[in-house]
């Protein structure tokens, strides 16, 4: 077991941009799921044999990861709670006091001046309120999640209503800066608020349980037709044994940003065709006649895998219509995947759309032949010349 924990945590390789595998030399490696795990199981080591010194204890001690808030009597107890701490984790600790009686740990800020403790949310100076645009090209949730997270921690972090209404106050004008609809913001305002003064006199109902499906996704500007497609087959193949259940799937997606890193912590570096996105793709019928009929194909263009894409053709589409109402059979995984082609490629999605309709008058395919593609695309969108 010991062997296992060290390999996971000392031996995750990173590839660099020439392909090239490193080991890092010291410490649990970045990126390890495991990281967080070691470096609480240390520190609370650490803190069992410190803080048992009645001589170094202070009267409050509070630490999330590498963060500590302490209280104690005077400086002298302070220093010797540091150097402790250094000496039995080999750690350097940086000091913060508090400047009239007002400190922050984390994103709180205490207040002490008055005599009694108040809280309230803390902003870095530095903090330019930027946050997801509300024009971005995202899924709604995701930015009704933004509005959900400034309101409850407002909830959360503020000691007094008066505290939390100039909090909302200054999330309203961060948000509408950012571009969200101001109405929007106070309809989920008031839902949030009304949710969290009621929470205490709701009552349990006895519907079924919720069996939650969870599914990644790489963001393309295409996504609503695959969430709408994916909880369709669910829908479709998917039911809860028990008729009272019901089934809720998650759709969350990979920041590109994160798919893209100069250095990489895994090992796989699949370059195959249906590991690969934004393209232009044929498919060739060789069914029947069609295998003697040069233009008997699809062509399609997906901004998602190869592979994710060719899944969704056998639920609906081109092919699968073709090979049902054209055969009188189903078209398999097998079959659509061994004659299937990448064409082109492009990593924008409208030299992507240029791309599929010159291929489509040049191949002219019989699965889906354009009769007009005048008016098929709009190669710019800037502003016109006069």
């Amino acid at each position: 077991m010991r062997a296992m924990l060290r390999l996971c945590t000392t031996k995750a390789p990173f590839r660099c941009p020439q392909g090239q595998l490193y080991y890092q030399k010291d410490g649990i490696a970045m990126g390890s799921p495991l990281g967080v795990l070691f470096a609480q199981a240390f520190m609370s080591a650490v803190e069992n044999e410190v803080l048992s010194e009645s001589r170094v204890k202070p009267n409050l001690y509070c630490r999330y990861v590498d963060d500590i808030l302490v209280e104690v009597s005077d400086m002298s107890s302070l220093q010797r709670l540091k150097a402790r701490l250094e000496e039995v984790s080999g750690l350097s600790f940086t000091v913060e006091e508090s400047v009239a009686n007002k400190i922050s740990f984390l994103d709180v800020s205490i207040d002490a001046a008055s005599g009694n403790f108040t809280t309230s949310v803390y902003r870095k100076p530095t903090d330019n309120e930027r946050c997801l645009n509300g024009g971005s090209e995202c899924p709604q949730r995701y930015k009704d999640g933004v509005v959900r997270a400034y309101v409850h921690r407002a909830l959360r972090h503020c000691s007094s209503w008066p505290l939390v209404h100039q909090e909302l106050q200054r999330i309203k004008q961060v948000l509408v800066n950012n571009d969200y609809d101001l109405t929007t913001i106070d309809q989920q305002i008031q839902s949030i608020v009304n949710n969290h003064i009621n929470k205490g006199s709701q009552t349990t109902s006895n519907e079924g349980n919720v069996i939650s499906l969870y599914y990644k996704s790489q963001m393309t500007s295409g996504y609503r037709a695959e969430e709408s497609a994916l909880k369709n087959i669910i829908r479709r193949n998917c039911k809860p044994v028990h008729p009272e259940d019901r089934i809720k799937i998650s759709i969350y997606y990979q920041s590109p940003t994160t798919t893209s890193l100069i250095m990489k912590n895994n090992m796989a570096n699949d370059k195959s065709p249906l590991k690969q996105s934004n393209l232009v793709y044929h498919f060739k019928c060789n069914k029947g006649d069609c295998a003697l009929l040069p233009s008997s194909g699809y062509i399609g263009l997906t901004t998602t895998t190869l592979s994710r894409r060719l899944t969704m053709h056998l639920q609906s589409g081109g092919p699968q219509q073709h090979t049902q109402t054209e055969h009188q059979t189903l078209l398999t995984r097998r079959e659509i995947v061994d004659n299937t082609s990448i064409l082109a490629r492009a990593s924008d999605w409208r030299r992507l759309a240029a791309l599929e309709a010159i291929m489509i008058r040049e191949k002219d395919p019989a699965i889906n032949r354009q009769i007009n593609a005048r008016g098929t695309l709009q190669l710019y969108e800037g502003r016109r010349l006069t």
